[in-house]
């Protein structure tokens, strides 16, 4: 029998630190160690948020990972690279997809990340995943409809009829479709949609699914710093809101993340810190901002997730680059407490 976890470290964060990774889409194994051995180092890490790619816990080496995670972690599954990577080969591919055998693959691909939950609970011998975020995928623009809420829905309730062993299932939101953003870099079903899907699921079950909210990607859906709040709100109303992770983004195309990207943009210029972006939209003011639309402290967790360019950025920069994030955020909460 899984232990649950049983309580929260509300003043540390989750952080998305495959993305900073020296081996995002490689593999060294000296170059890893010491990323993670400084990773472990900062104390303001709570866990990370874990890539599924689609068919084990690690795209390279699981027993590496399990003998490289802090035990202490608590940690999050993002099925998001993996979706990813399955829509290259199938743009129907996902759980609301209109495309019947689509949706099938995509159901399997999530039962293969229950398996890497259950590798994980069992190295430690307690549940170390905090949460499973899922998406609605696959994508939707104004003029071609491949994901339905109606299949979204059915999907989702055989999934949540599996036993995650305490892990809790996330909708991870995307940047839709809509007049603002006519063509969306992921496009997956509408906040509104899945709020829907999450109300009916949990009074039809009893369940507790949830919504996570991404700063940067709400940005982009409305090519506006006020995207974020306007989703918190709606989250909220609904009673449904759950994670908050901050990306950033930009709406200038001179420099390496683009305009309008979902490449997880650092921070923008704040105070004396190193590893910050200075055309980056995710500034001090409008972090603040975002947390004080929320009660930060009712969130299972709240985290990042920065990519560090160039590509040949050292290990110090990458590990920087989180550490900056985190005390920025935690000047943004003493502003609001």
């Amino acid at each position: 029998m899984i232990d649950l976890i049983k309580q929260k470290d509300k003043s540390k964060y989750i952080v998305g630190a495959y993305a900073t990774s020296p081996n995002l889409f490689t593999w060294d194994e000296s170059s890893e160690l010491i990323y993670f051995n400084r990773l472990k180092e900062l104390s303001s890490i709570r866990g990370l948020e874990l890539p599924f790619w689609g068919e084990s816990l690690h795209p390279f080496d699981d027993q590496w990972l399990l003998m490289n995670l802090h035990p202490d972690w608590e940690n999050v599954l993002t099925c998001i690279p993996g979706t990813m990577k399955q829509l290259e080969h199938d743009p129907y591919f996902g759980l609301a997809s209109i495309k019947e055998n689509s949706r099938n693959e995509a159901i399997k691909f999530y039962s293969r990340a229950l398996e890497c939950v259950i590798t994980l609970n069992n190295h430690f011998g307690v549940n170390k995943v905090l949460a499973v975020q899922i998406t609605s995928s696959p994508t939707n623009t104004q003029g071609n409809v491949k994901a339905k809420k109606e299949l979204f829905l059915e999907s989702l309730s055989e999934i949540i009829s599996w036993d995650w062993f305490g892990s809790k299932i996330v909708i991870e939101h995307f940047d839709a479709a809509n007049d603002h953003n006519p063509t969306p870099k992921k496009g997956f079903l509408t906040l509104e949609e899945e709020i829907d899907v999450i109300i009916e699921i949990n009074e039809k079950y009893t369940s507790n699914c949830g919504l996570a909210i991404n700063w940067g990607r709400s940005v982009i859906e409305f090519k506006n710093v006020e995207g974020p709040i306007r989703h918190i709100k709606d989250a909220i109303k609904h009673n449904v809101l759950c994670g908050l992770m901050f990306s950033g983004t930009t709406n200038n195309d001179n420099n390496l993340y683009g305009a309008w990207s979902d490449l997880h943009m650092p921070p923008a210029n704040y105070l004396d810190y190193q590893y910050f972006e200075s055309e980056s939209l995710m500034s001090f003011e409008n972090i603040t901002n975002t947390l004080a639309a929320c009660d930060y402290n009712a969130l299972d967790y709240m985290g990042i997730k920065l990519l560090a360019m160039p590509g040949d950025s050292t290990i110090e920069k990458r590990t920087g680059v989180n550490r900056d994030a985190m005390i920025l955020l935690d000047h943004a909460i003493s502003q609001i407490k």
